[in-house]
């Protein structure tokens, strides 16, 4: 089974931010990327937007609950103003 790394459609990116890493989370990056072949900001990028959307849907510590306001729909977050 070969791993195809997806085709990403290149985006103008002008922000930035910068993390500072482990020598292990830098070694566990650069493995995931020689082995899907996906650069490690990509992989970054990836997991960052996928935590952000997990944490807004679910996140059972947060009280900003998306997937209750999505469920709710917007009669109700109307008839709230």
């Amino acid at each position: 089974m070969s791993i195809q790394p997806r085709r990403i459609k290149k985006q103008l990116r002008d922000n930035r931010f910068s993390i500072n890493l482990t020598n292990d989370e830098t070694d566990l990056l650069t493995a995931a990327s020689n082995l899907t072949g996906v650069e490690v900001g990509v992989l970054i990028r990836q997991m960052v937007m996928k935590q952000a959307i997990t944490t807004l849907i679910d996140d059972p510590e947060e009280d900003f609950k998306l997937r209750k306001y999505l469920s709710e729909g917007a009669q109700e977050q109307l008839s709230r103003s």
